[in-house]
């Protein structure tokens, strides 16, 4: 069953800096994790019931089963990509929530 790593990013007060930073030096780190099948950035633009969203952007990266996440959870690049966040949401701001899963057929 495909497991996924979903990174909910919060609205950044310096959104330039954190676009910025975040294709050029942070997902240069995402690219080395470990067995990642698929990976997507969703730029959140509103929601259908309207009002302000939370978010400002959504990562998900598939993996082939949970075991395969669990390796990647402990690799030396998910380490330096957890550090890289922390250290925008120390610069930028906006926060960040991340969760893990398993896909399901619906």
């Amino acid at each position: 069953m495909p497991a996924t790593f979903i990174a909910l990013w919060g609205k950044p007060s310096d959104v330039e800096g954190f676009d910025r930073h975040y294709r050029t030096t942070h997902m240069e780190i995402v690219r080395r994790w470990p067995k990642v099948q698929s990976h997507v950035l969703i730029r959140v633009t509103g929601s259908p019931v309207g009002g302000e969203v939370p978010y400002h952007q959504i990562f998900v990266a598939t993996f082939a089963t949970q075991e395969d996440l669990k390796e990647g959870l402990r690799s030396p690049a998910m380490a330096e990509a957890g550090r890289d966040a922390m250290e925008m949401v120390r610069r930028f701001g906006g926060g960040l929530t991340v969760l893990t899963g398993l896909q399901e057929e619906t």
